[in-house]
This record gives structure tokens, C-alpha cells and sequence, in this order.
């Protein structure tokens, strides 16, 4: 009896850290699309301005976003700017829940990118 509740408790942490790392590579992957897309935005504001830039924040953003599956986007915004010189881009998701856990309540992806 004692190896079967070993057996299953084992079973359980093993679920565990396997659903957590699915729902990591799920956030780092979300993570690097979102700064990419600053990246992107920042480089467009410093040749054609910060109207363009948004424009293009705001359609990659989109595509991004209806591209994802399995995760539930409930807001969106990208502002791109200038300030001293260097162009700023910041784009940010508002998500419902990205990790099954309970204990994980992440609800925002920011990146930033400055150039």
C-alpha cells in the first residue's frame, strides 16, 4: 500500500510540473511575440513616424492576437512615441488566465522596447 500512495503522489507532481511548464512555454512564447512587435514598432516610429507606427503596432497586434489559440485576450493596447530623441514602444495584453493554477494570477504581458 505504502508504494501505490507513493505511486500516486509521484504521479501528481509529475502532472503538475508538466502542466506548469506548458503553461510557461505558452507565456514566454506570448512574451516574445509582444517584443518583437515593440521592437518592430519602435524601428518603424524612427522612419516614418509615430502615426505609422501605431498603425502597424495596432495590425500586428491583431494578427497576433486572433493567431493564438487556447488563449483568452480580454483587452490590447500598443502606444509608440517619442521622447528625447528615442522612439518608445510599449504593448501590452490584458489575458484572462494564462497558468492553470490557482496560485499563478497572471492577467498581464507588457514589453517594451526603446530605440
Amino acid at each position: 500500500m505504502k508504494i501505490f500512495i507513493v505511486f500516486v503522489a509521484l504521479l501528481i507532481v509529475n502532472i503538475s510540473i508538466s502542466t506548469y511548464k506548458a503553461d510557461y512555454g505558452r507565456y514566454i512564447y506570448l512574451q516574445r511575440a509582444l517584443d518583437n512587435i515593440a521592437f518592430e514598432s519602435a524601428q518603424i516610429a524612427i522612419y516614418s513616424g509615430e502615426n505609422e507606427a501605431n498603425k502597424h503596432a495596432e495590425e500586428l497586434l491583431n494578427y497576433t492576437i486572433l493567431s493564438l489559440k487556447n488563449i483568452k485576450v480580454k483587452n490590447f493596447a500598443s502606444f509608440v512615441y517619442f521622447e528625447d530623441e528615442v522612439a518608445i514602444a510599449i504593448i501590452s495584453v490584458d489575458i484572462e488566465s494564462l497558468f492553470r493554477f490557482p496560485r499563478l494570477p497572471l492577467t498581464t504581458i507588457t514589453a517594451e522596447r526603446r530605440l
